[in-house]
């Protein structure tokens, strides 16, 4: 057959001798072909006999053909038949209008059938590569669409990344992401464990949260365990090579737990180490996954893996900040009479002020939780300046003179000149930011009375002004050499009685409203005796 389908092929002419040959030799090259001689039972035939093309006598009884032929292209259902014109009038303006109309070609006759059928076949070649392009067209916007959502997915996902600062947080968002990728209705992250030698489930749906519990397998073991030994994405859109048939022919995987096909398991690897991986399955008709969707699988999960890596090195960054601020903040303890459980104390006193006085509408946008944490870690460097104290003088047992005195003052200067050397080598750090503000000027007073600089009000920075209020609370309820520890009801209401002499009036309703829980913090960590003798002697050792 000479054409690759059998084209349908409608001939309309009056001429019912002339409309014989014609069918007659269409059908001969291979089409299927009928023949009307009017134009109203020709647009009536186009429904049932759906032709791809026409053959349109243009001066036929009643209707004329250019007016069938405009019928034919202004119908939706029909305006994809090709017309071929054919008549004994070669004016131009009749091949204008026939056109016009809509007609692709126009044949005078008397015509060669050959001729005619070289057209026809022209046409239609053309019309079916006109609907391969279309369809191509179509099946390309589809993918484009696609893609681009893909790629929608994976910058909303690195954009909600750079605002995710949990691992519980990035988790979610990495499940979501490659749900939104493939409509997968089961997926799991699997994590391994400190030792390195199991995989266990942090987050999956699609999985009981009882069963996300136990899932805990050896990292080397079953797909997961292979995908994160060698790195390598393991895509199954039938079933795995190693995978054993039943007797029904179908292939199931021996040994994995969860395992269905399509599946894809990959690794959540960053240049430095791999952490995990992600295993992605069920999806809705158990489509395969295409390359395409691999590959944003890959993106999501060395996105996803670069983001854990990252906020696990700041969480051991910042436990190793905390641990050098404590341990540097003892050297001052270790000589004064204070011990290791005053640190303690103000840290976790510092931390709840902060947190209440976040709680507050004038100072949430300031006080939020990463100032807290700061917070936190900087409030054992308040007094780090009296490692340059002179041990008489730090560790005497009476009253200070006011020559000693005046030289005890100095511990504030000193610290901030100790941290803000540091800070000449790193640059601007905020947590060494607030040290240098904590150890500087947590003696300054609200009303402009304390030291070194005299400051007042809110020209005492923040921090400053917290750690003035916790430190004195921990002075007045513990024991030192010089005095006894005093009921933590008397500091509550010293406390209250100095707003806006001593302390900031706004931080005593935040204290007021956890004063409980500094009595609970007091008692948890109160000095035992033993304590006090140690940084006794560790003072009278050094004098």
């Amino acid at each position: 057959m000479p054409e690759q389908h059998r084209a349908r092929v409608l001939v309309v002419d009056d001429d019912k001798e002339l409309a014989f040959i014609l069918r007659a030799n269409l059908a001969s090259a291979g089409y299927h072909a009928e023949d009307v001689h009017d134009a109203e039972t020709a647009l009536a035939r186009l429904d049932s006999f759906q032709p791809d093309l026409v053959v349109m006598d243009l001066s036929l009884p009643g209707m004329s053909g250019i007016e069938a032929t405009r019928r034919i292209k202004q119908c939706p259902s029909t305006s994809d038949i090709e017309v071929i014109m054919v008549t004994g009038r070669s004016e131009s303006d009749n091949v204008v209008m026939a056109l016009e109309a809509g007609a692709v070609e126009y044949v005078i006759k008397p015509f060669e059938v050959v001729e005619l059928l070289a057209r026809i076949r022209t046409v239609h070649r053309l019309r079916e590569t006109r609907k391969e392009l279309d369809l191509l067209n179509a099946e390309l916007s589809v993918q484009v669409e696609e893609r681009t959502s893909r790629l929608r997915i994976l910058y909303n996902f690195t954009r909600s990344l750079n605002e995710a600062h949990t691992r519980d947080r990035i988790l979610d968002l990495t499940l979501r992401a490659v749900n939104e990728a493939t409509g997968s209705k089961r997926i799991s992250i699997l994590l391994k464990t400190e030792d390195g030698r199991h995989l266990a489930c942090a987050r999956a749906v699609g999985i009981d949260e009882d069963v996300v519990e136990q899932i805990r397998i050896p990292a080397d073991s079953g797909i997961a365990g292979s995908v994160f030994a060698t790195g390598k994405t393991f895509v199954a859109n039938a079933y795995d090579g190693d995978s054993t048939a039943d007797a029904s022919g179908t292939h199931r995987y021996a040994s994995e737990t969860f395992v269905s096909t399509p599946l894809i398991a990959t690794t959540l690897m960053t240049s430095d180490e791999t952490l995990g991986v992600l295993s992605i399955t069920d999806r809705p008709g158990s489509s395969v996954f295409t390359p395409d969707e691999v590959e944003c699988i890959r993106s999501i999960a060395d996105s996803s893996a670069i983001a854990l890596h990252d906020l696990l090195h700041r969480e051991r960054l910042d436990e190793s900040v905390d641990v050098l601020l404590m341990t540097v903040g003892r050297l001052s303890e270790f000589r004064d009479n204070e011990t290791c459980n005053h640190l303690e104390r103000v840290r976790e006193y510092a931390r709840l002020l902060a947190a209440e006085l976040g709680a507050s509408p004038k100072y949430a946008h300031i006080v939020n939780e990463q100032f807290i944490e700061d917070i936190h870690r900087a409030a054992p460097m308040h007094d780090i300046g009296k490692v340059g104290i002179a041990d008489d003088i730090l560790c005497k047992p009476g009253k200070l003179t006011e020559e000693e005195f005046t030289a005890m003052k100095e511990h504030c200067a000193i610290g901030r000149k100790v941290i803000e050397s540091a800070m000449a080598k790193t640059g601007p750090v905020p947590i060494l930011q607030m040290c240098v503000e904590i150890a500087g000027s947590h003696h300054e007073r609200y009303n402009g009375s304390g030291y070194p600089d005299g400051l007042a009000g809110t020209e005492i920075p923040l921090p400053a002004r917290i750690i003035a209020l916790v430190d004195a609370y921990d002075a007045i309820t513990s024991k030192r050499r010089y005095k006894d520890e005093r009921e933590h009801g008397d500091a509550v209401e010293t406390i209250r009685a100095d707003a806006g002499t001593h302390f900031d009036p706004e931080l005593i309703q935040p204290f007021l409203n956890c004063a409980d829980d500094f009595d609970r913090i007091r008692r948890a960590h109160s000095d035992c005796e033993s304590d006090q003798e140690v940084a006794s002697l560790s003072c009278a050792s050094e004098s």
